[in-house]
């Protein structure tokens, strides 16, 4: 459903503008730059072997400069906060474009599709993606930072960081639906990343601290954001469930209708079976009360022995006739007591469309 949602929302940026995947759109600050060499980000096959064969974990790049470490914890450390702040951030391309010094990678592809995350692509991404922004069994909130895993098997270890400061690792499924997503929602940013002016992290949180003018007490707005998440969360799970059992339905539906036709049918040949070989004995006692009558007519029988001959007759012809209706009435209440509403005719009329439609193949 994100990766749906997603595609919608891909489309071109008016210039010195971005839209956010809210609709927002941010007036941008262009970079002194004129050429700019936008580098290929998309998902490919890596071809320097540091990252994992199926089934395991990938292996961080070795030796981070101490700055981008510094960076990477000043990040993770801050991520709740950051957070909080989430609809600041939104409001300005400078922080929303400011870079994030984590490096996610998966098997066999490394780190392409994940480069230059940015404070805007994180925060849409934990609010796009259903377990991003997860509380545990003991009520402690949890944000996935970095995400690593295997495409393949979907076999995944993320790291995550708790609201009490503790890191943790988490395992995401669908697996596909987060990486996805996060490239997704990363690429669509990449031409902005290079030709506007972004705020570094430190700035950007020197900036919010300033305008907190010292509140540090964002529980409450933690704890909303956590809410509204869970409730669109269990809508889209609902929407989700609703999808299926539609579909479900429409496939019984389908088959039942099938199933009837068939029934109805199989009844209606019954039906003509026994017309048919009605009609046949009407016929003959027709035969024998000509015969009857003849016999009266040349004085052979008197009428008395006629009358007594030939009530039988017309007894059994009027019996046949009504075994026959029964099969219009009686026997299909019997036939299809699991569906009151089903008439003869319902069931003619289905036939004939039936023999229509394999006379016209």
């Amino acid at each position: 459903m994100v990766i749906e949602y997603l595609d919608k929302k891909d489309q071109a940026f008016p210039e010195g503008k971005i839209i956010t995947l809210d609709g927002r759109m941010l007036e941008c600050y262009p970079v002194a730059k004129t050429d700019i060499k936008i580098a290929d980000d998309k998902i490919k096959l890596d071809t320097t072997g540091r990252f994992l064969a199926v089934g395991k974990r990938p292996k961080t790049v070795s030796s981070a400069s101490k700055s981008q470490e510094e960076q990477h914890d000043l990040f993770v450390n801050n991520a709740f906060y950051l957070l909080a702040h989430r609809e600041r951030i939104m409001s300005d391309s400078r922080m929303f474009l400011c870079p994030v010094a984590i490096n996610s990678g998966l098997a066999y592809v490394g780190s392409s599709g994940f480069s230059r995350p940015t404070l805007g692509v994180y925060l849409e991404w934990w609010a796009a993606a259903a377990d991003a922004m997860q509380t545990d069994k003991k009520g402690r909130r949890i944000l996935v930072y970095h995400i690593a895993g295997s495409p393949l098997s979907g076999a995944n270890h993320c790291a995550a960081i708790r609201d009490d400061g503790k890191r943790k690792m988490v395992t995401l499924y669908p697996f596909s639906d987060y990486w996805q997503s996060f490239i997704k929602i990363n690429h669509r940013y990449k031409e902005a990343k290079h030709a506007y002016q972004a705020y570094g992290l430190q700035e950007v949180l020197d900036i919010l601290h300033e305008e907190d003018n010292g509140n540090t007490d964002f529980a409450r707005t933690i704890e909303t954001m956590y809410m509204t998440h869970e409730i669109d969360r269990l809508n889209c799970l609902v929407e989700a469930i609703t999808k299926s059992c539609n579909e479900w339905k429409n496939r019984y539906d389908e088959i039942s209708a099938k199933y009837l036709e068939k029934r109805m049918l199989n009844y209606y040949e019954k039906y003509e079976e026994a017309l048919n070989s009605a009609n046949t004995l009407i016929e003959s006692l027709e035969e024998q009360k000509k015969a009857l009558k003849a016999e009266l007519k040349s004085g052979k029988m008197d009428s008395l022995v006629y009358q007594r001959v030939i009530m039988p007759l017309n007894e059994r012809i009027i019996e046949i006739k009504r075994e026959v209706r029964s099969y219009k009435y009686n026997k299909v209440r019997e036939a299809f007591a699991d569906n009151a509403s089903i008439t003869f005719y319902d069931i003619e009329q289905s036939v004939k469309a039936q023999r229509s439609q394999e006379d016209a193949k």
